[in-house]
């Protein structure tokens, strides 16, 4: 599946929080605004505060920040909030150019992530202990990358993101929703992008999010002040979203748009396309029985779709009554799904001939049951084995680089320090060592335990490797 398939996560406060303008471009001086909010019959405030010199996020600010909360997702959601990863990652993650001009414009919106405050008054749902809380954080807690010429970010920087603890504890916890980042980038402009991030999380119950309505009403002067549009004139704020509704329209994220009332009273009446419903809650509960982690489930949902995720559940289900044992239950699905004709049902077992749902509401009972083990004991095939490197070969020297540093970067983030995953990334570039080699001797030193000593053999070969020559 190519990467623009692959369907991503949001979390959901700051998605309903609308904490980004939607506007492309904002009043020159425009740096801080305050609204107060009604959800039924809690009140909430949310105020933002910016630096002069950047004014509030707002343009492709929403891309950049759904972008980092996938990083984080896809990094394993570390304790410690920090997601590394190069400029061209992050980028290619938020479905922005790669040409020179984005990666100032990407310098920018950090900083602007990184220096503005937001105080949210009874409006951050810190769902595990089903309450709302008051907070105070910036986006970005912390930015660090490595540059060259005038300190500036560029294609070879490094970049060491640190999420604040409220953002990451909440991904952590599971509070986020299906994001469809790949469609989120069909949308040509960042407003229509914000306005569709807004909408699809205001239409699910922040209490309860699997409950996801199939139209939504507000106020429009209300609406306008939530997507933080600077005007208190009604037929301006409509103009302003007119133009995101007509591309939401036409793609079928909706069905219709009506304007009631007049004036100041207008209220906007959004209908939702059928081809948005979100997945069946009762599926992403079974799956996440068998031991699949809440977000891998909700991935897997989205990426393959129900009728095919049903279907490799209740295979799974027949080939683990078989006497089947694999190492990891989970990490088995997920390659049995990826990889349908890898593994046979065995010989004489059935598929369960009720419904999917039927099928996977007695899959518990099934495995209480537990039959005598009659099958072999050892993986079939290796689950979810190293890709080779064929793909890698075919791609130029630059892109062959970006992606093998995605994977070092992974695995080496929390082993090597920034200056030294610069100096690596340098290395790469320079043709002072082969790509795929790299990778394929941290791979092994890995994969049989020898990290550590694979860390200390690397900063030698690093501390070889002379320094850039110095801008005069």
């Amino acid at each position: 599946m190519s990467e623009k398939e692959i369907k991503r996560f949001d979390e959901l406060n700051i998605a309903r929080l609308s904490l980004i303008s939607v506007q492309e471009r904002i009043p020159q001086g425009y740096r801080e605004w305050s609204v107060e909010l009604e959800d039924g019959d809690r009140r909430y405030r949310v105020t933002c505060q910016a630096m002069p010199e950047y004014g509030v996020p707002h343009g492709i600010d929403t891309d950049i920040s759904a972008a980092l909360v996938n990083l984080y997702i896809d990094q394993g959601s570390p304790l410690d909030g920090s997601v590394t990863c190069t400029p061209y990652q992050l980028l290619r993650m938020a479905g922005l150019d790669t040409s020179g001009r984005y990666y100032a414009a990407l310098e920018e919106s950090l900083k602007r992530l990184l220096t503005t405050n937001y105080f949210i008054a009874e409006g951050w749902r810190d769902h595990p202990r089903k309450r709302w809380t008051n907070v105070n954080f910036r986006y970005i807690d912390r930015l660090e990358f490595s540059s060259g010429e005038a300190e500036r970010l560029d294609a070879s920087s490094i970049l060491r993101i640190t999420l604040p603890q409220e953002i990451a504890r909440s991904v952590r916890s599971g509070y986020i929703k299906p994001l469809d980042l790949s469609f989120m980038q069909t949308l040509k402009r960042p407003p229509t992008r914000a306005l569709y991030r807004l909408l699809d999380s205001q239409r699910r119950d922040p209490e309860n999010p699997e409950v996801v309505a199939m139209s939504y009403e507000v106020g429009l002067m209300e609406w306008a002040e939530a997507c933080k549009i600077v005007t208190d004139r009604p037929s301006l704020a409509q103009r302003t979203l007119d133009a995101a509704h007509e591309e939401l329209l036409d793609k079928g994220f909706l069905k219709s748009v009506e304007y009631l009332g007049r004036g100041k009273k207008k209220v906007l009446r959004y209908t939702f396309g059928e081809a948005f419903i979100p997945p069946d809650p009762l599926l992403v509960q079974r799956l996440a029985e068998i031991g699949v982690t809440y977000t891998r489930v909700l991935q897997l949902v989205r990426e393959h779709g129900e009728a095919l995720v049903e279907d490799t559940l209740l295979r799974y289900q027949s080939i683990i009554a078989g006497g089947y044992k694999p190492r990891s239950r989970p990490a088995f699905f997920v390659d049995l799904l990826k990889n349908p004709t890898k593994y046979q049902v065995p010989e004489g077992a059935s598929l369960p001939s009720e419904g999917p749902k039927k099928a996977l509401q007695t899959s518990k009972r099934g495995k209480r049951a537990g039959r005598s083990p009659e099958g072999p004991s050892r993986p079939l095939q290796s689950e979810e084995g190293e890709e080779g490197n064929a793909g890698l070969q075919a791609l130029s020297p630059e892109q062959r680089v970006e992606e093998v540093m995605r994977t070092l970067t992974f695995l080496l983030r929390n082993d090597l320090k920034l200056a030294e995953l610069d100096t690596l990334r340098l290395a790469l570039d320079e043709g002072l060592e082969d790509p795929l080699d790299v990778k394929a001797w941290v791979l092994r030193a890995i994969s049989s335990g020898q990290k550590a000593a694979m860390i200390r053999d690397l900063r030698a070969r690093l501390s070889l490797v002379p320094a850039p020559p110095q801008e005069e």
